[in-house]
């Protein structure tokens, strides 16, 4: 026989999968648990009690969480549900009247949220579906909102037609034509979307310089027509350039030295080579009505021409289905292509600017390198996409020269294919969702190989997404936890500290009864900490939840708050608590001027009644708070202490500020922490314990010796560490 004293002095390794149960050489082995539930791991190490939620209000029906965050004092979530949107601010929902929600009509179903993709930038949130038009949201004051389609009228456009026999013939050049198609080139889909019509020939003589006109005569530049629209009667010897308006091409005064002139007409642009229509109306496959938004290029209607090209949104060619703000562009992702805006123009998608250029803030439209449909899309310095196949970025061709149309490129980084969720960036890093939903990637630039490479975090933690991950968000203040909702309805939680190499996962399953749908972050109404909210299910009612800060050394112990949907009351004494009805029937924790109550169920009335008065109670559905250790590598006479035969003789626990926890040692007995001094009065409760507790629980001897730490009372509990005393047998 021999004795160790082994010391777990962190945590913070979190939950280890279960194939790492036999890995005692890896440094994480010694930091991590076999089941970290309900507690949290930190940098620091410890495992803190996972806060509670508030219930905040019932949503309208199933929603998703959308966070639009104007700036870090005025953040707003959203409560996306079947064809509306309700707001929430200030930790409030916002109403028109009491208990009457503020709403926005909006175009998506139920089974469309999911896929609602957004982008936010200052007072504007831009959404798009597959199946919708994009909107755009519009913040238009403290409490008020306006959502509308986003309007775009200088495309963007699919490739230009390139067989000759197929033409267009517009019946005029403004306002509302009827377009003839030689082919059957239209169907009902078309209505909404776009056409670029451009000529085959200006039909009109070149502007020369020194030449005799007369007013309203046509000229030719640079596939401009201008009109003579006064001056003298002979051109100038500057060219007319301008896009808009009437300029001249000379002084239109003085004279040369041969005393001729003066040179000089004024010149009004009329068109240029292409315009845009439209589609108001469909009559047939070869006949559709139109309206002009950009004049097009004929001085009568009736001319055919072969080069159009259909707009690359409409109900027929499809929506976008996704939506990032990069570099100064509104960037959209329909099918396999990506479409960027101008820069700096969010609503332009026109690929040559006013003087027919191909400039590099011109609008970008290129594809990915395989057929699979764009998942996502997320600006850093290069954009990253991500299809179900493969990671990309797309970047510039060149680095000499300005990203732009005509220098930019898409290469494949990484291919494990991503997951319909919404990815995160943070720190430079981007963490996405694998396409089997049971892992997280993060992207990361490697130096080494000069390329952004996929690594799994999950991967000391591999059966943390066996019920599939739906929906992340992550909370940087007041410690760096990635949350993630499953689609069994529990939270998972991951501390994330890449610079310190600090990765370790927890469960958070939610009070009985309730299922997590949704989650998003938000920053609190100070601008200082960031807030989870969470939508759930419960039974057949639909909550809004808000999570608590998470427990800070030093906070008032009668403001801990550790159980689900709950309420919280401070003020004069009361012995009955209301305003539980969401609750009606469910037995509940309560906690009473920093004490623990008996539980209670909640009366139809959505009540509880309480031993004795109180100033400040918090009442709301008990969570699991667990700890299993793994099987202690202690050491043995031997070699390994793996395997043997071996008796915990006594565990003590270094905690900070906890109470309310128990402890089992080996299957045996439960032992419960206690701290009532006898300095403590009876009607006040027993105060945080800090320091090391010793538990004299001789377990029973077994090859596993385990230890298990559970939460008995909605109190706060912070685990430093753990250091049993074994006794290790030879065999």
């Amino acid at each position: 026989m021999t004795r160790a004293s082994p010391i777990q002095a962190s945590l913070n390794g979190g939950e280890l999968s279960p194939r790492l149960h036999g890995r005692v050489d890896q440094r994480i082995y010694a930091t991590g648990v076999e089941e970290l539930i309900g507690y949290l791991p930190v940098l620091q190490g410890p495992a803190i009690a996972a806060p509670g939620t508030r219930f905040v209000d019932l949503a309208k029906g199933p929603c998703r969480l959308i966070p639009f965050e104007y700036n870090v004092t005025q953040s707003y979530v959203i409560e996306a549900s079947a064809l509306t949107f309700r707001f929430y601010t200030n930790d409030v929902r916002i109403e028109t009247a009491p208990d009457v929600a503020y709403e926005v009509a909006t175009p998506w179903s139920e089974a469309e949220l999911a896929e609602l993709a957004y982008e936010q930038s200052a007072d504007v949130l831009y959404l798009c579906h597959a199946d919708h038009p994009p909107q755009k949201l519009s913040r238009t004051g403290a409490s008020t909102f306006a959502l509308a389609a986003l309007d775009l009228d200088e495309g963007p456009f699919e490739d230009q037609n390139v067989d000759e026999t197929v033409t267009m013939t517009p019946s005029g050049v403004s306002g509302a034509i009827t377009i003839t198609a030689s082919s059957a080139l239209f169907e009902a889909g078309d209505v909404g979307g776009l056409i670029r019509i451009e000529t085959q020939d200006l039909n009109v003589a070149a502007w020369e310089p020194g030449l005799e006109v007369t007013v309203g005569e046509y000229r030719t530049w640079n596939g401009r027509v201008y009109q003579m629209s006064g001056g003298t009667d002979r051109t100038g010897t500057v060219a007319p350039t301008h896009a808009s308006g009437t300029e001249w091409d000379g002084s239109g005064s003085g004279t040369d030295i041969n005393d001729k002139g003066p040179y000089g007409v004024q010149w009004t642009y009329v068109h240029d080579r292409w315009g845009i229509v439209r589609i108001t109306a469909f009559t047939d496959s070869t006949h559709v009505t139109a309206t002009v938004l950009r004049r097009l290029p004929w001085l009568t209607g009736g001319t055919a021409t072969w080069r159009w090209s259909f707009g690359a949104f409409s109900p027929r060619r499809g929506w976008p289905h996704y939506v990032t703000i990069w570099n100064e562009r509104l960037t959209f992702a329909k099918n396999a292509t990506v479409y960027a805006s101008v820069v700096g123009d969010y609503e332009n998608f026109a690929e040559t600017n006013s003087i027919g250029e191909q400039t590099a803030d011109q609008a970008i439209r290129v594809s990915v390198p395989n057929p699979n449909i764009i998942r996502w899309l997320a600006a850093d310095r290069e954009l990253l996409i991500g299809t179900a196949r493969a990671e990309h970025v797309l970047k510039a061709q060149s680095t000499a020269q300005a990203l732009g149309p005509k220098n930019v490129r898409i290469d494949t980084q990484s291919t494990y294919g991503s997951a319909i969720a919404r990815p995160i960036l943070t720190d430079g890093r981007l963490l996405f969702v694998q396409k089997a939903r049971r892992k997280i990637e993060q992207i990361d630039y490697s130096v080494e190989r000069d390329r952004n490479e996929a690594t799994d975090l999950t991967r000391f933690a591999e059966h943390i997404g066996k019920n599939r991950i739906m929906e992340m968000a992550f909370a940087q203040e007041p410690d760096r936890h990635l949350w993630a909702v499953d689609a069994a309805g529990s939270l998972l939680a991951c501390i994330y500290e890449p610079a310190d190499q600090a990765l370790g996962w927890a469960r958070r399953p939610l009070g009985d009864g309730l299922l997590a749908k949704s989650i998003c972050r938000c920053t609190d109404p100070a601008g200082e900490l960031d807030q989870i909210w969470i939508y759930a299910t419960y039974g057949t009612a639909h909550f809004i939840l808000r999570m608590d800060p998470i427990w800070q050394s030093g906070n008032d112990q009668a403001d801990a708050f550790f159980v689900d949907a709950g309420l919280s009351y401070s003020g004069s004494p009361i012995a009955t608590v209301g305003n539980l009805d969401h609750l009606v029937g469910a037995e509940v924790d309560v906690l009473v001027d920093g004490a623990s109550h008996p539980r209670r169920v909640v009366s139809a009335e959505g009540t509880v009644t309480l031993d004795a008065p109180a100033r400040k109670v918090h009442v709301g559905l008990p969570y699991a708070g667990r700890i299993k250790t793994l099987r202690y590598e202690a050491g043995g006479e031997d070699g390994t202490s793996q395997g043997k035969i071996k008796r915990i003789n006594r565990v003590t626990l270094r905690v900070a500020e906890t109470l309310g926890i128990k402890i089992q040692v080996q299957g045996g007995d439960d032992v419960i922490l206690e701290n009532r001094l006898d300095l403590v009065p009876m009607d006040q409760a027993p105060p945080l314990f800090s320091g090391d507790f010793v538990f004299e629980a001789i377990g029973d001897y077994d090859r596993d010796a385990q230890v298990v730490i559970e939460r008995v009372a909605p109190l706060p509990s912070t685990i430093l560490s753990i250091m049993p005393t074994i006794t290790v047998g030879e065999r």
